[in-house]
Order: structure tokens, then C-alpha cells, then sequence
């Protein structure tokens, strides 16, 4: 049986993780509402109890012998929770980008939670807060499946069982299956791929019809493509959803605020603004198969130069064209040969990317990633859920990136970057703050 392989996309997640450190984490912060908060022990019992009937918390990822399939999910029952020191809200961001530098391994435990407990000042919170973080390899969950495990771990309802796999077979078996595929496999990238070259042409003709919105051309690197040393900044702002969302979407008065704050840090570095500039934006699509990771990046103008106030009608409007080209059935064709390729020659391709390499033009300045993380129902021994925030990863050519996480009627904005891109993260996260603030007067 191989229905428990790992898909080609999430294949591809786990070889990349080794490259470019790609962990998420959820942030979740609980109100007590004046009582008294519970220890991380407390936090760690009540975890440690209810995680073994998440069912994708109990998986790791079998490496195959020599590369010659795709990796394996098998159970795992290790349950990794560890308590973060930060009793104060304003200590909090500090801590959580200290635990970049530690990602999982998803070949023994992809996640892990970590506990600050007592936690004062917290926004949207009358008491002491619990502050809790679920890092998760990206090989395991995209934005959406994360959220929904940290809703199974969190929510007020028990989540029922579920099978999670056998062991996979012994590695002399595993390896004599991927020798045996391996001429299979070749053949069906091939025949896949005669068909990628008239899906492009495909593709290009319904753009020259004016089916198919035209594709962005991307934008000039600035001194926001810096590649990240090993230096993390993290801040957070915490806002109503109604107000960011003004009379548009979250994610478009997200984008917004954040195309008014980019181009005032430019000029504040001193710099000259490009006439482009683009937000590198992960949309979601629909699951192919039993694939984890079902989302792409899609490039947004962000409109420099013009006034704020004839900014969200543009960035909505792009955004849209960008779904809906990113949304055509042929870009699955034109991918289809790279999902067939045998897993030894993806993985040689994965491995072979050099970091090092930038591009002329860039997807983006910067990143924004926008998830709607559900109603505000989630529990913890007591204490009801306040708000949520996430961080995208930072890349070889992005030292700046934007989370825009919801959680009932809140909105966190949260701000990942490294001091060779902003070395200056509490001006930013002002101007930041100053332009999402304006969109709500």
C-alpha cells in the first residue's frame, strides 16, 4: 500500500525544509478574564491528553531509503511541550522570534507547543493572559489545515478518532518498490510532459483574449530583498477586523496598510521607491489529492505614488485578476510532469536550488499571507480565545514578511523580519501601525 506516500507538493516541502527553514507558528493567546491563569503544567496535562486524538499530530515523516519514493508518513506518539519565559506582553514577540532558530524535525516530531504562561498586558485581555505557540512543519500543514489542527487541540468540542498509518514497510521493501516504479515513474513524466508546452501556449493565448488576466512583470529588488542573517524581529499589532477591513476585505486593507508603510520605510531608508512595487500573496486553492499543502503565491501590485484612499479599489481588483489566473485548470497540466517526476530526480532538483542566486525582478517586496483562523470558541482550561498571529518565513531574497491572521472579530498584523532587511523593526512596525490606524479614522 502507498496511499500513506506523501504527495509531490508536500514531498517537496520536506526536501526544501532542509534548505530554507520554513516551520510555522500559530500564535494563540487566551484570556482568564481575572482568574487566576493555569501553569504550564496544567497547560502540558491538558495537551498532552487530548493531542493523541489529533490524529495528524500523531504523524512524522518516514524518510525512504536512497530517496527512490516519496516519503512516508508514519504514527509517531511523541508530544513535545516546553515553557516559554515572557511575563509580560511586550517581552512576548522577543521570545517567539528566538524559536526560528529551532525548527522540528519532521522526521521525529513536526510539532511542538510551547507555553507562556502568566502573561500581563496581552491586548483584548482583562487579566493575565496565556500565551500559547504551535510550531508546525510546513511538510505536515499549510495555513488552513494548521489552523484547523490547532482548533481540534483547542476547541470546546473533544475530537473523535480517527486511523492514522501503519508503519511503512521495512526499508529493503521500500526500496525494491521505488526501483520497481522507477521506469513507470519515468514514463509517466514524460508523457505528462508533452503536454506542458501547449498548455502554456494555451495559457498565453486566453491572455491575448483577454480570458485570462495579464501576468504581473514582478518588481526591482530593494534593500527589503536583503538576504536574512540569522537575526529575527517579530512585532504584532492587534486590531478590530471591521476597521482593517474599512470597506473592503481584511486581506485588501491588510494590503493596504502595508503598501502605505513599505513605500514610507523606503524613504525613510533614504532610497529611491521603484514605480513598482509588489506583495509576493498566498492564496489558497483546492486540494489535489491527499496533498497538505494546497496554496500558491500570486504577485499584487501595491501602487506607489498614487493616494491611500485609491489604493484598496486597485489591490482588489489586481488581487482578484491574480486569483483567477492563478485559479486555471491548466496550470495543473503545466505542472503535472513535476508531480509525476520519480522522487529521487525531485528531490535532486529541490537540492540542486542555490539560495545565493537573486533574480533581476522579484515576486515581491515583501510577503503577505492572510488566513482566517474561524470564531473566537477556542478554550484552554478556562481561558477563551482573545486573538491569533502567525509569521511567515523569511527567504534567501525576503528579509521582510506580514502574517494577517483572524480570529472572530480580531486581526493580528504581524511584521517577521531580519536586521539586514530592517534593521530598525520598532520604525517600521510604527509606520506599520500609523498607515492601518488611518485606515480606520
Amino acid at each position: 500500500m502507498t496511499r500513506w506516500l506523501l504527495a509531490p507538493r508536500d514531498a517537496r516541502a520536506f526536501w526544501a525544509s532542509s534548505v530554507i527553514p520554513s516551520d510555522q507558528f500559530l500564535l494563540y493567546c487566551f484570556d482568564h478574564g481575572g482568574a487566576p491563569s493555569p501553569s504550564a503544567a496544567e497547560v502540558a496535562d491538558q495537551v498532552i491528553a487530548r493531542a493523541p486524538s489529533v490524529p495528524d499530530l500523531r504523524l512524522r515523516v518516514a524518510p525512504a531509503p536512497l530517496g527512490l519514493e516519496h516519503p512516508a508518513w508514519a504514527p509517531c506518539d511523541v508530544i513535545d511541550v516546553r515553557e516559554g519565559v515572557a511575563r509580560h506582553w511586550d517581552r512576548v514577540p522577543e521570545a517567539v522570534a528566538r524559536l526560528f532558530a529551532r525548527q522540528v524535525d519532521a522526521t521525529v516530531v513536526p510539532w511542538r507547543l510551547h507555553v507562556f504562561p502568566h502573561v500581563a498586558g496581552a491586548p483584548r485581555c482583562a487579566g493575565t493572559a496565556t500565551v500559547v505557540v504551535l510550531q508546525i512543519a510546513h511538510v505536515l500543514a499549510d495555513g488552513r489545515r494548521s489552523a484547523d489542527i490547532a482548533r481540534r487541540l483547542f476547541g470546546a468540542e473533544a475530537p473523535g478518532p480517527e486511523p492514522v498509518p501503519p508503519p511503512p514497510p521495512p526499508a529493503p521493501v521500500r526500496a525494491a518498490r521505488g526501483l520497481a516504479g522507477l521506469p513507470i515513474a519515468l514514463a509517466r513524466t514524460v508523457a505528462r510532459g508533452i503536454g506542458v508546452g501547449g498548455a502554456r501556449a494555451e495559457i498565453d493565448r486566453r491572455t491575448r483574449a483577454g480570458e485570462l488576466p495579464e501576468p504581473v512583470p514582478g518588481c526591482p529588488p530593494t534593500v527589503l530583498n536583503a538576504r536574512p542573517d540569522e537575526s529575527r524581529d517579530v512585532r504584532m499589532l492587534v486590531r478590530e477586523g471591521a476597521r482593517v477591513a474599512g470597506t473592503a476585505t481584511v486581506t485588501v486593507g491588510a494590503l493596504t496598510a502595508v503598501s502605505v508603510a513599505v513605500e514610507r520605510y523606503l524613504r525613510r531608508r533614504g532610497g529611491a521607491v521603484p514605480e513598482r512595487l509588489c506583495a509576493e500573496v498566498m492564496v489558497a486553492r483546492p486540494p489535489r489529492g491527499d496533498e497538505r499543502n494546497a496554496f500558491g503565491n500570486v504577485s499584487v501590485p501595491l501602487f506607489p505614488g498614487i493616494p491611500a484612499e485609491d489604493r484598496p479599489a486597485r489591490i482588489a481588483a489586481a488581487l482578484d485578476g491574480a486569483r483567477r489566473r492563478a485559479g486555471s485548470g491548466l496550470w495543473r497540466t503545466v505542472g503535472a510532469a513535476d508531480d509525476a517526476s520519480p522522487a529521487v530526480l525531485a528531490q535532486l532538483g529541490v537540492h540542486a536550488f542555490d539560495p545565493g542566486l537573486r533574480p533581476e525582478l522579484m515576486a515581491g517586496t515583501t510577503v503577505l499571507s492572510s488566513v482566517n483562523r474561524g470564531p473566537a470558541d477556542l478554550r484552554l482550561l478556562g481561558g477563551r480565545s482573545a486573538f491569533t498571529a502567525g509569521f511567515p518565513a523569511l527567504s534567501p531574497a525576503m528579509g521582510l514578511t506580514h502574517g494577517v491572521h483572524g480570529l472572530g472579530d480580531a486581526v493580528a498584523i504581524s511584521v517577521t523580519s531580519s536586521r539586514t532587511a530592517v534593521p530598525d523593526p520598532d520604525a517600521y512596525a510604527a509606520i506599520l501601525a500609523e498607515a492601518l490606524d488611518a485606515r480606520q479614522a
